[in-house]
């Protein structure tokens, strides 16, 4: 079976493309292979083609010829992936195309009907949605609850929360406790730090070749920290 990992939030800006930059990190030595569906930047491909090499991510779009998105597409999507080489892959949705992924669930395809398609193609799907902290915290944890339903218990569906979106620890932690008092399955990362060791990691992730080795000490154990927090939540 193929394993498929959709990371979606209909909020921008929210960390979807830092967790897939540190799970290509973790994933270099493997086989799995990344497609960035984010037509407004694809911000993925130039960075996970550093990391994993350019014949292990490519760009996908749901636009069609009169450049409006299609949601009936990604179902094409997961009919091309089952053909695919490799057995592991990591789907990262814009803001949009995450809203037309739930849109396609709630009027095209039930999660039930996806599901009994996808198992006859071989693939076994798992949802990740990306929550950050402040202003965005709302419409983040409303997406989730609408995709929890939509889903409706169908694939299973983990909630992201970026830690370093919340303007501190004590209020992330706060809000990570309030989340888990409603029943949510989450995972936390996103936390990089403070002073220099966030301003070198941020920067690794820009560099053409990252190379987590050329990292101050500091910044190295706050790296590793990252990676053992990628390895518990995809394993």
């Amino acid at each position: 079976m193929k394993q498929v990992n959709l990371v979606l939030q209909s909020k921008g800006g929210v960390g979807k493309s830092l967790f897939i930059w540190f799970v290509a990190q973790n994933q270099k030595e493997e086989k799995t292979n990344f497609i960035d569906l984010d037509e407004s930047t694809q911000t993925s491909v130039a960075r996970l083609g550093a990391v994993v090499g350019d014949q292990r991510i490519r760009s996908f779009k749901i636009l069609n010829e009169y450049k409006k998105l299609e949601r009936e597409k990604i179902v094409e999507l997961f009919e091309g992936l089952a053909g695919g080489k490799s057995d592991k892959y990591y789907v990262d949705f814009g803001a949009p195309e995450s809203a037309e992924f739930l849109y396609l669930l709630q009027h095209d395809v039930p999660a039930d009907i996806l599901q009994q398609e996808l198992a006859a193609l071989g693939i076994t799907l798992r949802v990740f949605v990306v929550v950050a902290g402040r202003d965005a915290l709302a419409s983040c944890v409303n997406y989730y609850n609408a995709l929890m339903t939509a889903l409706a218990g169908q694939f299973p569906l983990t909630m992201l929360v970026n830690m370093g979106t919340f303007g501190g620890m004590e209020t992330a932690e706060k809000a990570v406790e309030k989340l888990k008092e409603l029943g949510i399955d989450l995972k936390q990362f996103g936390d990089l730090g403070s002073g220099g060791a966030v301003k070198e990691i941020i920067d690794l992730i820009s560099q053409p070749k990252p190379d987590p080795a050329s990292l101050s000490l500091m910044s190295k154990i706050r790296y590793r920290k990252k990676q053992d927090e990628i390895t518990e939540i995809i394993n």
